[in-house]
């Protein structure tokens, strides 16, 4: 089963995970917009399109539709919220980027390594946060709103994570292992 915006892993079941995962990456980005009251706004509700931005990552997603889909949520995020152009693409892509560095670094096929390596994503991206917001937002702004949903995106990443990615070994090749 294939997608328009991601490749999936066969199993209708698996490709069913990714879709939903798709789903709830697109309502991150658009339910804070809306007129819905406290919990919907950004935090308490989580940043989806970083965990799809890992999982793609962590996944060998090779081609170029994950960072166009990506870039694509952070447009539209950046549209939504009001702020300047650029600010949420740099963030998923920087994201996607740091995961698949982190998904060979952190390869093992369990849960503690693969969340670590989700932790380790958040916190570099909340650091290029703390350097890009002030050139687009001005001197005075802070990130801790998005350090704060950072912090809820990654503690409810071990219950989505099958949405992602898949509790297998990486298939992005390893550091010194020949095929």
């Amino acid at each position: 089963m294939t997608s328009v915006f991601m490749r999936m892993p066969s199993g209708s079941r698996t490709g069913s995970l990714r879709i939903w995962g798709f789903v709830l990456a697109v309502a991150s980005v658009i339910l804070p917009a809306l007129p819905l009251g406290p919990l919907f706004a950004q935090p308490p509700i989580p940043l989806a399109v970083l965990w799809a931005a890992y999982g793609w990552a962590a996944e060998d997603e090779s081609g170029w539709r994950a960072p166009i889909t990506l870039a694509l949520l952070g447009l539209l995020h950046d549209q939504l919220a009001g702020g300047p152009f650029g600010l949420f693409p740099a963030l998923y892509l920087s994201a996607y980027l740091i995961g698949r560095v982190a998904a060979v670094i952190m390869s093992a096929p369990n849960l503690v390594s693969l969340w670590g390596g989700f932790i380790v994503t958040v916190l570099l991206t909340i650091g290029i946060a703390a350097v890009i917001a002030p050139l687009g937002l001005g001197e005075n702004v802070s990130v801790r709103p998005y350090a704060e949903a950072c912090g809820i995106t990654a503690l409810l990443f071990p219950i989505v994570r099958p949405l992602y990615m898949s509790a297998a070994p990486s298939s992005r090749p390893q550091p010194g292992f020949k095929r």
